[in-house]
């Protein structure tokens, strides 16, 4: 059988967004080649035709997943200010789905342990989101824009963590609550 010429490009295309999902939902650990390869009815040995091994697939699908953080975060941005990107970001839907969420607080402490090769990826796709993000922040300097930026993604990531934790559901939702709050007068603030 002749597959079109975008075939493999599609298909691997396929194995980072499904992996990004799974990842998100299961951990690095939790989620192995065949059970991703199983998922798209593909062939465990079909991998090795796409990437050189597993931490190749973790770094792709890590970028994957910041690369449409980034983009929900920007067009939240652009819908309607910081208001809106803390609305969408602290809500109870990325709270209760890591698997279509920001990878921050899903994958954080997982891409701690990973090799040096899907860290590195991960960390310069996140100095992108960085960079992207504190363009639209309001600040009287570049620097102090900056800062703000970095305060602003990590408490997020806290707080989603945190939400995502713990048995208790009010103070999973007054972790949402009390971070948007806290955050809105933060990010207002010079």
């Amino acid at each position: 059988m002749r597959y079109e010429p975008t075939h493999k490009e599609k298909t691997r295309k396929n194995i980072v967004e499904t992996a990004s999902r799974e990842f998100r939902a299961h951990g690095f650990e939790g989620v192995g080649i065949a059970q991703i390869m199983q998922t798209l009815h593909l062939t465990h040995g079909g991998f090795y035709a796409h990437f050189k091994d597993k931490d190749q697939l973790v770094a792709e699908s890590s970028v994957h997943a910041l690369e449409e953080s980034l983009a929900r975060m920007l067009e939240g941005l652009a819908e309607g200010g910081f208001p809106m990107l803390l609305e969408a970001y602290l809500s109870v839907d990325n709270r209760d789905h890591p698997e279509a969420g920001c990878p921050l607080p899903a994958l954080s402490a997982e891409v701690a342990r990973a090799e040096p090769g899907p860290r590195a990826a991960f960390t310069a796709k996140l100095g992108d989101v960085f960079e992207q993000i504190s363009e639209q922040m309001p600040g009287a300097t570049a620097a102090r824009r900056e800062e703000k930026v970095l305060v602003l993604v990590a408490t997020l990531c806290g707080a989603v963590s945190l939400a995502r934790a713990v048995s208790n559901p009010a103070m999973s939702a007054s972790l949402l609550a009390g971070t948007k709050r806290h955050l809105l007068s933060f990010v207002a603030g010079d």
